[in-house]
């Protein structure tokens, strides 16, 4: 009987986190490691490119970010340099940080290039220029409540 409501428990757990297996005993811990050390591989690549160079000062100088954001980890295209992703924590909720943004990218005479809320995956808004694309993605509270930025160079 005991290992009957042992396995009932445990097929509990499962499906339960199911939907975000980082939630797993184990799993959370390992997978920030792994950000933590594509954080730093991507703060090296950076130190060593720069194209990597002028996406990370577009990214971390130019634009603006809302003041609740509190970066969280850093990942990088490994293949063509053509991308750098932040990850921000923060409690602020989408429509006050997509308004953040549709106001500066407006001002600053970026367009809205692609825009999704609510359906299957994360809402994001992408906004472009003759140079670049940046895309902001509501992680959802899923995930602790975290935004990824991406910018990317054409």
């Amino acid at each position: 009987m005991r290992s009957l409501a042992t396995l009932a428990l445990l097929t509990g757990i499962i499906c339960l986190t199911a939907c975000n297996p980082r939630n797993l005993p184990g799993f959370k811990q390992e997978a920030k490691r792994q950000e933590q050390r594509i954080s730093r591989e991507t703060d090296e690549a950076i130190r060593k490119s720069a194209g990597l160079q002028e996406l990370d000062h577009l990214c971390t100088q130019e634009i603006p970010r809302p003041s609740k954001f509190a970066l969280d980890r850093k990942y990088r295209d490994y293949n063509e340099e053509k991308f750098l992703g932040y990850g921000y924590q923060s409690d602020t909720d989408y429509q006050s940080v997509k308004s953040f943004y549709l106001k500066y990218f407006n001002e600053h005479g970026w367009q809205i290039i692609k825009q999704k809320d609510g359906g299957w995956g994360p809402s994001e808004i992408e906004f472009g220029n003759d140079r670049y694309r940046v895309t902001v993605y509501d992680k959802g509270q899923s995930e602790g409540g975290t935004y990824d930025v991406v910018c990317a160079r054409l």
